[in-house]
């Protein structure tokens, strides 16, 4: 009996989000309406939803592209990748390369999207104990060979446009600039603080070494490789004014 529940759920997904005829034998056909009808209803709702969890995952890529050039991005994204998890919080996520491989001379559709889905990523990413000036106390001298990593929250994202400053001017209900390609890349750092999802922009000098600690640097590897590239002096004071902001920002935790 279990088997053939599954069979008839089974088939009857596949008509919604396949379009598979074979559906229309597990409804009802009448002249009033008829199976073919009945099964569209379901269909048109199913993509109707999942429109709507895109637009609500991507609040700023909807508000740049307005209410219809979006449904028609939406659903030609719903066609192309059916959900396939129970949570639709977690749909979307492919959304970002999707725009970026349809539309390549509209760069800043899959940044603008990036950007969104990775704030939202933040937001519920998982915990973790950052390092503080109290604890940097209590190891003494011998925190600077322990290795590093970025809070689970924290991301670096590059971007080639000014999606930035048009995410921002669309997050304020301000009219957005249009879109530009940048001289220089940015970098943007996406992190959560407490319960608040943040990005800020960051010099290519600190990103080089946010980079360095994702990938698990202890605090002398980055000083021998900012000093490297800036002297001591200029390593000496970026590195003081960088560890100060990443432990007010919790960015910072012990790999091991």
């Amino acid at each position: 009996m279990a088997e053939a529940l599954r069979d008839v759920q089974a088939l009857f997904l596949a008509g919604v989000i396949g379009g598979d005829a074979g559906a229309e034998a597990l409804i009802v056909d009448d002249d009033r309406v008829g199976a073919a009808r009945r099964l569209n209803i379901y269909r048109n709702n199913y993509r109707a939803s999942l429109r709507d969890v895109l637009a609500d995952h991507y609040e700023r890529v909807h508000a740049w592209l307005g209410d219809d050039q979006f449904d028609n991005l939406a659903a030609a994204y719903a066609d192309a990748n059916p959900s396939r998890t129970r949570n639709l919080r977690y749909y979307g996520g492919e959304f970002p390369a999707f725009l970026a491989r349809h539309y390549p001379v509209d760069g800043e559709l899959a940044e603008l999207a990036e950007l969104d889905w990775t704030l939202r990523g933040a937001f519920d990413a998982a915990d973790a104990e950052p390092l503080d000036a109290a604890a940097v106390g209590a190891l003494g001298d011998a925190w600077v060979e322990r290795r590093l990593t970025l809070h689970p929250s924290a991301r670096l994202v590059t971007q080639y446009h000014n999606s930035r400053a048009i995410w921002s001017a669309l997050d304020a209900g301000e009219a957005p600039p249009d879109a530009a390609l940048l001289a220089v890349p940015a970098s943007l750092l996406v992190w959560r603080l407490e319960t608040r999802a943040q990005f800020r922009t960051l010099a290519e000098d600190e990103a080089r070494a946010l980079a360095l600690l994702a990938l698990g640097a202890s605090f002398t590897d980055l000083s021998v490789d900012t000093i490297d590239r800036l002297g001591e002096a200029g390593a000496m004071e970026a590195l003081a004014a960088w560890l100060g902001r990443w432990l007010a920002d919790e960015l910072l935790v012990l790999a091991d």
